[in-house]
């Protein structure tokens, strides 16, 4: 297991310049763990796919999708750049919505993939804005140095980024009030249904706010919110499973 070896020294540097400065890539406990999470489960998803999916006559593209997902989540997880962390998180987001309509012949399918993209474009960009605001005050887009230098950013700037992020959590994790996507996103084959929708892209957003909370946990409210999304979610889908009548939306309001 990589647990053991964990650092919070970047393992690989890839100089770019300009205003992109460098993709790093850290193997520090928390990305390495989310990293083992969606490899683990995405080669269990992408074995239980050879029979689930035997006779498909578009493998090629399910497995290309499916494999460009378990790449980007391990990115997104091990990044140490906010730049190409909003890179990987919009490619998962890509994977997610192909793959709920990935039966196009389905209008359920097509109609769930359309809700997930409504979605995605109501949020474009909003990880991306955060991201140019953390440069423009600290000259990086290095996550160690936003966390280890947050304390010098106006108060203002650092609200503005902080309930950003809570934002693009709640939509990424179908949190409250963005949680109506992720039922509809059970279209999706069932093995796309375990790995995405129920095991790893709905943890991003938690990871993004637990990855961030040493930066944002002095800001006025923002620790109030976070649980008060948290309680809103978790009743809502409550209530909402206790009443669903299909097995695969009762365990997307379990997630």
């Amino acid at each position: 297991m990589m647990l053991p070896y964990t650092s919070a020294i970047p393992a690989i540097v890839i100089p770019i310049g300009g205003i992109f400065g460098a993709l790093t890539f850290t193997p520090d406990g928390m990305g390495v763990f989310l990293a083992i999470i969606a490899t683990v489960i995405g080669s269990l998803a992408v074995i239980f796919s050879v029979n689930y999916m035997d006779g498909n006559k578009q493998l090629g593209r399910y497995y290309e999708l499916v494999l460009l997902f378990i790449g980007a989540m391990a990115g997104l997880a091990l990044t140490g750049s906010l730049l190409f962390l909003f890179l990987f998180w919009e490619i998962t987001a890509f994977c997610s919505f192909a793959l709920i309509a990935f039966d196009n012949d389905d209008p359920k399918a097509v109609a769930g993939g359309h809700q997930g993209v409504g979605h995605y474009l109501a949020r474009r960009g909003r990880l991306a804005h955060r991201a140019l605001v953390i440069y423009a005050n600290l000259g990086s887009y290095q996550i160690a140095d936003f966390l280890r230098r947050a304390e010098e950013m106006p108060q203002d700037a650092l609200a503005f980024v902080a309930f950003g992020f809570l934002i693009a959590a709640a939509a990424k994790s179908a949190q409250f009030p963005f949680q109506t996507w992720l039922p509809d996103a059970m279209e999706a084959p069932t093995p796309v249904s375990a790995l995405i929708h129920a095991a790893t892209m709905v943890n991003a957003g938690v990871y993004l706010l637990a990855r961030f909370y040493p930066a944002f946990e002095g800001v006025p409210g923002w620790t109030t919110a976070v649980v008060i999304v948290g309680l809103l979610s978790a009743l809502l889908a409550g209530f909402m499973a206790v009443v669903a009548t299909d097995l695969k939306r009762a365990l997307a309001y379990s997630t």
